[in-house]
């Protein structure tokens, strides 16, 4: 029985905690998509999302495409809400956009 009350205790703490949880890292995304600028050197971007510790996918090159490459910052884990894709060329960024993240069903 008891238990079962510290699993219902726990589990009332999560449900307090990941609205909080939530909005700090859906936040952290679309503040760090925001300050990527365009024209700003690969370099840059790469300091700039360590310094805003952020979940980055990439840098990666777009294929056989000269130069081309994206990345992806993506909020934490459990959270299905935006993304920011950051494109570039060579060593310079090309765009960032915040893009809705699709659930399957």
């Amino acid at each position: 029985m008891k238990l079962l009350a510290n699993c219902v205790q726990y589990l009332v703490i999560a449900i307090i905690i990941y609205p909080v949880y939530y909005i700090w890292e859906t936040d952290k995304v679309t503040n760090f998509c925001e300050q990527v600028e365009d024209g700003m050197s690969k370099e840059q971007f790469v300091r700039l999302s360590e310094q805003a510790n952020v979940n980055i996918r990439g840098p990666a090159d777009d294929g056989f495409i000269g130069g081309k490459w994206q990345a992806s910052v993506v909020p934490g884990k459990f959270i299905t809400a935006e993304k920011c894709v950051i494109k570039g060329s060579g060593n310079k960024v090309a765009s960032a956009k915040l893009f809705e993240v699709e659930t399957p069903g």
